[in-house]
């Protein structure tokens, strides 16, 4: 088994810089970064995409956001664990269950529909992530940029499974099938231009993740979530598309062309409000997600998200304001702002600017 897993690391380790030799030929066409100087494209770098990826599932948990409160540890030890004996856990969590639960989309139930995240978040927004990535390292000149955007992707997903694994050493099938499955998946497919021009030319899929921001008294992330867009025109004009936003918080409705260049889209659906337990075999849990309704308002020029409303029915994010850098006027340093005001009235507020890739908050701790 040990030796698999070291032929299966090696190959990934050739592999892709292989995929570095073949994209970079053609390294003009990129699909998802683009060097702009405003909205959330001015702000899309490899430590927002860490940051964002890795902390979004505290939302989920109502976990603290504080840095000296994350298991940082016990998650790295159980995740670890779990992804390097994964046919040790699948076999005492059970493959029908695994494979209909994770990998499978046999069911629309929300606790047996696991597979739902993997899909969208993992095979999809993942691989075009590590693809984004990749054209950053590339743009900016770094050797071997789509190795470092391998590197980079899966560094999130597994900060991630860190994050989501909780306070207890346990068989965590969740990672199995994210870090072992989806999420190279995910980056094979996504190295290959037929894919990268569909998603990006034909359903113009992108990242419209928040600000990252930390406070420092106390020490503590703020305004972080992996958060996707995805535009189907419905016309050639594209002044009517259907519009979905992906994440923490999904919706579904449609953008509108405002002028040549800027999009107003809303949308309605659910945001994730907790986690709870379904059940556990020998020892390795299943989770599922508690819903509430949410909206949200959005306002980008060339994909490039310039300013975010979302109201969600969540008590510690109520409300979230994103104006990113470049909204209010044009300029190298037009800074960006931020606000999260919880059901109490708690509320976190922040700036950013281009010069760093994360911004500064001040925060009314709700723990």
């Amino acid at each position: 088994m040990k030796l698999i897993r070291i032929l299966a690391l090696l190959c990934l380790l050739f592999i892709l810089p292989s995929f570095d030799y073949a994209i970079a030929q053609k390294k003009e066409n990129y699909y998802f970064y683009r060097p702009i100087e405003y909205g959330s494209e001015l702000m899309f770098n490899p430590v927002s995409a860490l940051l964002n990826g890795g902390l979004d599932v505290l939302q989920s948990y109502n976990s603290s956001t504080r840095a000296k409160d994350i298991n940082w540890k016990i998650g790295a030890t159980s995740v670890w664990h779990s992804i390097k004996s994964p046919l040790y856990w699948i076999n005492n969590y059970g493959w029908k269950k695994f494979l209909s639960q994770e990998v499978l989309p046999t069911s629309l139930d929300i606790t047996r529909a696991q597979w739902v995240p993997n899909y969208a978040l993992h095979l999809f927004c993942g691989g075009m992530e590590y693809r984004k990535l990749s054209e950053w390292f590339d743009y900016h000149k770094f050797p071997f940029p789509y190795l470092l955007g391998g590197i980079t992707a899966m560094g999130y997903h597994f900060f991630n499974e860190v994050v989501e694994n909780g306070p207890c050493i346990h068989g965590n099938v969740d990672a199995i099938a994210d870090l072992c499955i989806f999420d190279p998946l995910g980056i094979l497919l996504f190295s290959f231009d037929d894919v990268a021009d569909f998603f990006s030319n034909k359903l113009y899929l992108n990242d419209w993740s928040p600000q990252p921001s930390v406070s420092l008294n106390p020490l503590a992330f703020r305004n972080f979530s992996h958060s996707f867009s995805m535009k189907l025109p419905l016309n050639a004009t594209r002044r009517l598309n259907f519009f979905a936003h992906l994440g923490k918080t999904t919706l579904a409705g449609f953008s509108v062309k405002a002028s040549h260049d800027e999009f107003i889209s809303v949308g309605f659906g659910a945001t994730q409000t907790g986690v709870w337990e379904v059940d556990e075999t020998n020892g390795i849990p299943t989770y599922s997600i508690y819903i509430g309704a949410s909206a949200g308002f959005f306002l980008d020029r060339n994909n490039s998200l310039l300013a975010s409303l979302i109201i969600a029915d969540y008590n510690f994010e109520f409300i979230r304001l994103n104006i990113y850098p470049g909204a209010l006027f044009l300029a190298p340093y037009s800074p960006g702002f931020f606000l999260v005001v919880s059901k109490k009235g708690v509320f976190a507020l922040g700036v950013t600017t281009c010069f760093s890739p994360v911004g500064l908050s001040i925060f009314v701790p709700h723990r």
